[in-house]
């Protein structure tokens, strides 16, 4: 009898897996096929079996089969609804494992942690003071239950507050105040867990590679934790710094439930929605990966060493010991000094001017924001140093920002035209370092611009703090965001500013930017004499030759078209594939699911001529009609899948 049902379970699987398109796990498609026939089977029997004795299969029996393929169906459309698992473009299933018995322990940790970060945001109120309208005191009040919430957490869940500390441009001032406050508390690895990874990562003996090796560590962090040492050949001491070995799992879970908390937070809060605040989780959790293999940072390492030979700052940057490196262990070199905070005694005991260190510091980040295209992405007063002999230096390229060569000439106009007080060079530029918006109406922006340029030209607080303030504000009111890599270039200056401020107290961000461009006018602005005009005007000319050289035959053509009458306009809406893709998909859900109506209608028709009639000849539109609803199930219930699944899809 069991066997029986197992067999009808395992020709369920095979049929509806056909029939629907489903791309359930293994497991739920079992459980669909064989809740389908026990509960199909218990109705049966005690519904007809037990009150007809006859051994004939009948019209009862092929109702019974009937109903178990379409509960079945109902079944694999409720595991859809509910599968945790998300969806490629393409349909493909984005996850890491196919083993269902790994998914359901990985899905189960997952739930368990989630449920216990909502159950942290809820006591802290999170959500409620989402809700509330944003006014001074509810930022206040938002910005405490983030922070106490994001230290609860812990984790990465820190890490992203400290992230979000440095996006003035998004946040309001009490939330970017108070998470600026968060610590983290990290346990060190043991003795017997670095001798572990070092045996187990290292492509040699550790004896044979490093002569002393220092097993307290000189720092700890929720990535790696850093050890000093001194190498074998040469006598060089290096730092060597070692991922946690169960960093891949806490961070493939704490990201996973971070970016559901951050769609949960914008689920409840239009502000965090207009913030793009689960945009921000997204960009963090993807940023995160990149830090957990050390190959991507030894790699940062040498692209800005290499950016930066000829560069007059001379900030000194380590030396990656890439031989002994890999994506688990990194070795550089090691550099005697303080941080920027401390390295102050260092610069006063040896009576170098701070301004000057200062500058040399700032110069070499612009240098490499303004003019490189690649820059350090997280130069907090830990990552900035002042060696023994007074020489300041970068560490930690685990984060790196890039920017195209558009994004760099925009930045540039962006500067000259806060110099030239020009609203309209302030848009322009603006506008190429966001996000497309189709709404937003330029000229208001324009004349925003125009105000704020005002309101920021006597500022005895020093206007151009006030503008950049200013500018930020103004970015969220129109609805804009920049796109990510120019945010990173803006909250690596911002994080900067901090940093000089060790230094220089006062530092001012947009004064000193001023300077640098002035003192790099030829790079920002390569026309200084009428030679550099002539030879721009030649480039750009140049570049207009081809379409000037085809402009009199274009010109020509549509004169011909116009006097025969053929001139004609074409709307391209469907020339683009995605526009195609959507419109045709969603027309043949619609004729799927007019067909599969239709079917159900005509087969309740036939039923109710069918159930006139008790002879066996009429008895056969009774069983077209009981086909025509297994077929108006099957087709409904695959528009309503297909319909699940395109909610749970990822763009790409």
């Amino acid at each position: 009898m069991y066997s029986q049902f197992i067999l009808l379970a395992v020709v369920m699987i095979f049929i509806i897996g056909r029939l629907i398109g489903s791309r359930i796990s293994f497991m739920k498609q079992v459980m669909a096929s064989l809740l389908s026939v026990i509960v199909t089977s218990a109705v049966y029997y005690y519904g007809y079996l037990q009150y007809d004795k006859s051994d004939e299969f009948g019209l009862a029996g092929w109702l019974w089969l009937l109903s178990m393929v379409i509960v079945s169906l109902l079944f694999y459309l409720f595991f859809e609804m509910f599968d945790p698992i998300p969806i490629g473009e393409r349909g493909e299933r984005l996850t890491d494992t196919k083993n269902p018995f790994k998914r359901l322990s990985a899905w189960w940790n997952r739930q368990r942690r989630y449920i216990q970060v909502l159950v942290i945001a809820i006591r802290y109120g999170v959500g409620k003071n989402l809700a509330l309208k944003r006014t001074p005191v509810s930022d206040q009040k938002l910005a405490v239950s983030l922070r106490k919430t994001l230290e609860a957490c812990g984790g990465f869940f820190i890490k992203f507050g400290q992230v979000l500390s440095t996006r003035s441009d998004l946040l309001p001032p009490a939330i970017v105040e108070e998470l600026s406050h968060l610590q983290e508390n990290v346990v060190r690895l043991t003795t017997a867990q670095v001798e572990e990874i070092l045996a187990k990562e290292l492509n040699q003996p550790q004896e044979d590679i490093f002569k002393t090796f220092e097993m307290e560590p000189l720092a700890a962090a929720s990535i790696g934790q850093v050890h000093r040492a001194t190498l074998l050949g040469g006598g060089k001491q290096v730092v060597v710094k070692l991922l946690r070995p169960d960093i891949s799992s806490k961070l493939q879970r704490d990201l996973d439930i971070l970016v559901r908390f951050a769609a949960w937070a914008s689920g409840k809060s239009a502000w965090a929605r207009n913030i793009g605040f689960l945009d921000l989780a997204k960009g963090f959790s993807a940023a995160m990966k990149e830090e957990t293999d050390f190959r991507i940072e030894a790699r940062n390492f040498a692209q800005v060493t290499a950016s930066l030979l000829q560069s007059p700052s001379k900030v000194k940057i380590p030396h990656v010991y890439r031989e002994y490196s890999n994506a688990k262990v990194l070795v550089i070199e090691y550099m005697e000094g303080a941080s920027v905070k401390s390295g102050t005694a260092i610069l006063d005991e040896r009576g170098i001017d701070r301004l000057e260190v200062q500058r040399r510091i700032f110069d070499c980040m612009l240098e490499q924001i303004f003019l490189k295209g690649i820059f350090h992405a997280d130069p907090h007063p830990g990552n900035v140093y002042i060696l023994n002999d007074g020489t300041p230096a970068l560490l930690d390229f685990g984060s790196v920002g890039r920017l195209g060569t558009l994004q760099l000439d925009a930045l540039k106009r962006l500067l000259i035209g806060f110099e030239k007080r020009s609203p309209y060079m302030i848009k322009d530029a603006l506008l190429q370092l966001v996000e497309t918006n189709q709404d937003i109406d330029q000229d208001d922006l324009e004349q925003a611009l125009s105000q704020l340029l005002v309101q920021t030209a006597y500022d005895e607080a020093g206007g151009s703090d006030a503008f950049i303030q200013g500018l930020f504000r103004m970015i969220g009111e129109f609805g804009l965001s920049f796109y990510p890599n120019v945010a990173g270039a803006f909250r690596s200056l911002i994080t900067l500013e901090g940093t000089m401020m060790q230094l220089n107290p006062s530092f001012s961000l947009m004064e000193e930017a001023r300077r640098f461009a002035i003192e790099h006018a030829e790079q920002f602005l390569p026309i200084n004499s009428s030679s550099d005009l002539k030879e721009t005007a030649a480039n750009e000319l140049l570049e207009l030759l081809p379409v000037i050289r085809r402009l009199p035959r274009r010109l020509d053509h549509l004169g011909s078209m116009l006097e025969k009458g053929e001139f004609s306009v074409k709307v391209g809406f469907f020339s683009d594939k995605a526009n195609t893709s959507f419109v045709t998909k969603w027309i043949s859900q619609a004729l799927l699911a007019f067909v599969g109506t239709a079917f159900g209608g005509i087969s309740i028709g036939l039923l109710s001529i069918g159930g006139r009639y008790s002879d066996d000849a009429l008895n056969m539109v009774s069983m077209f009609g009981y086909t025509g609803i297994l077929i108006s199930a099957v087709l409904l219930i695959r528009v309503a899948i297909h319909a699940v699944r395109h909610l749970k899809q990822v763009k790409e």
